[in-house]
């Protein structure tokens, strides 16, 4: 990546509330330039994606809207091991539930802008 102060973010975009947490923060903090957004997607069709990005990006963030964990489980599937998992359901968020609001987004994405990263993946 072009700065290595950016993070990777891959989030779930699933298609309950807590999806669209995830998929509204992993875009929150791309919008602010603090990180590069992959498709998760792409790494169940690409298998030269997941490689690339095994390879090449060193800190990566996974946000799982629910405990299905499917943003984790892709990335383990594809042999992204190191990583720092985060779920929206930490944040007190009720999967069918809560309403997505602005508070609650803003606090998820200062928490991940909020962490030290090292060197995760390589």
């Amino acid at each position: 990546m072009e700065n290595e102060d950016k993070i990777a973010i891959i989030a779930c975009s699933g298609a309950s509330n807590t999806g669209s947490y995830s998929d509204l923060v992993a875009r929150r903090l791309m919008q602010s330039g603090k990180a590069k957004m992959l498709c998760l997607a792409r790494f169940s069709v690409d298998q030269k994606f997941a490689v690339k990005t095994r390879e090449e990006i060193k800190k990566v963030v996974v946000l799982d809207g629910c405990p299905i964990n499917c943003a984790e489980l892709t990335m383990r599937q594809n042999g992204i091991e190191q990583f720092v998992h985060i779920n929206t359901t930490d944040f007190g968020i009720v999967k069918g539930k809560t309403p997505v609001t602005e508070e609650k987004i803003n606090e998820i994405v200062n928490h991940i802008s909020s962490i030290k990263m090292l060197k995760v993946v390589g």
